[in-house]
């Protein structure tokens, strides 16, 4: 079974998983399976930092920029990042963001860009950053 991992991972993923599906304890390759469901855990906990550092970016922009073009961009940006972390969001990863990290990823971003005096702590909580800005037409 190790071989076929290193082989064919994707033919290795099926036969786990109808092993699984079977309760078929003796055709799983646990030592693998054990690193798998890990680095699963790991990208789902990794997508919502990047997320949650693209969004934070996103509002220093809007937040302050002086720029009017770009701004509807911005705004759809947000959004996105907004949708992305909610269909990832559980009370498991949320325990485990770490904002200030992030804050200052994205700070480093924003300055690269613009030079502007912002805040050197995060300045907003994450229901702040997960707040919606109101549709232009509302």
């Amino acid at each position: 079974m190790t071989n076929l991992y290193e082989v064919d991972f994707f033919e290795w993923t099926k036969i786990q998983a109808r092993a699984l599906q079977e309760h078929n304890t003796e055709a799983l390759d646990w030592d693998h399976l054990k690193e798998e469901i890990e680095d699963l855990g790991n990208e789902k906990l990794n997508a919502v930092n990047s997320f949650l550092k693209r969004l934070i970016e996103h509002r220093l922009k809007l937040d302050y920029s002086q720029e009017i073009y770009p701004r509807n961009h911005w705004l759809k940006e947000v959004d996105n990042f907004q949708d992305e972390i909610e269909d990832r969001l559980t009370q498991a990863i949320l325990n485990k963001l770490d904002i200030s990290k992030q804050y200052e990823r994205a700070r480093r971003f924003f300055l690269r860009e613009y030079k502007l005096d912002i805040p050197q702590k995060c300045p907003y909580t994450f229901e702040e950053l997960m707040t919606r800005y109101p549709l232009n037409n509302d």
